[in-house]
């Protein structure tokens, strides 16, 4: 706590005018300092963190999927999701199509399930698969979806460790079954 050091100008001890009240400051430097220590250390600690995205050349080649590893994801409004994987989202088999959301048996678990699919082709010997394919997910927006979806998606691609995912357009045929099936 500070102090409060009183000094009497008047050498012979007679009452003399009011002492001069001096403060020691000492203390607060001292919290001053530490606080700002404190405040340069937690920053350096909290450093954001990005995602890296990888844009294809202009142009270039399609990128080939093995059916096994494909998932395809479309976002609807009110935060619906649809989706289906292997065969059925190579071939647009609209009526495989599972819808879910961001509930807790939604998306991660679909997620999830994909990947362990993908180690179970992997591991029995599936014609056409090969011990470095990696799950894809395809993201398409439809017309009426919610930016804040996409970002919950790439949140929950991330939480599931799927890192290989392309965000491309609907087709036609896509975006009226998205259209039909909206809530």
């Amino acid at each position: 706590m500070a102090e409060i050091i009183a000094k009497t100008n008047n050498k012979c001890g007679r009452q003399g005018p009011k002492p001069s009240p001096r403060i020691d400051l000492t203390p607060m430097v001292d919290l001053g300092f530490l606080l700002i220590t404190f405040f340069i250390f937690t920053t350096s600690l909290s450093e954001p963190r990005n995602m890296e995205i990888q844009m294809p050349a202009e142009g270039g080649p399609p990128t080939e999927l093995a059916h096994h590893t494909a998932m395809t994801i479309f976002l609807s409004n009110h935060h619906h999701l649809l989706y289906y994987s292997g065969m059925d989202a190579m071939n647009n088999q609209f009526d495989k199509l599972t819808e879910t959301g961001f509930n807790n048996d939604g998306i991660r678990n679909a997620l999830l399930n994909h990947v362990s699919n993908v180690k179970k082709a992997i591991a029995s010997g599936l014609k056409g698969s090969s011990v470095n394919d990696l799950p894809f997910v395809i993201i398409k927006a439809g017309p009426k979806s919610d930016y804040g979806d996409l970002v919950n998606l790439l949140d929950e691609l991330m939480i599931t460790n799927t890192g290989n995912y392309a965000l491309m357009d609907l087709t036609t045929d896509e975006a009226k079954e998205i259209e039909s099936r909206a809530h």
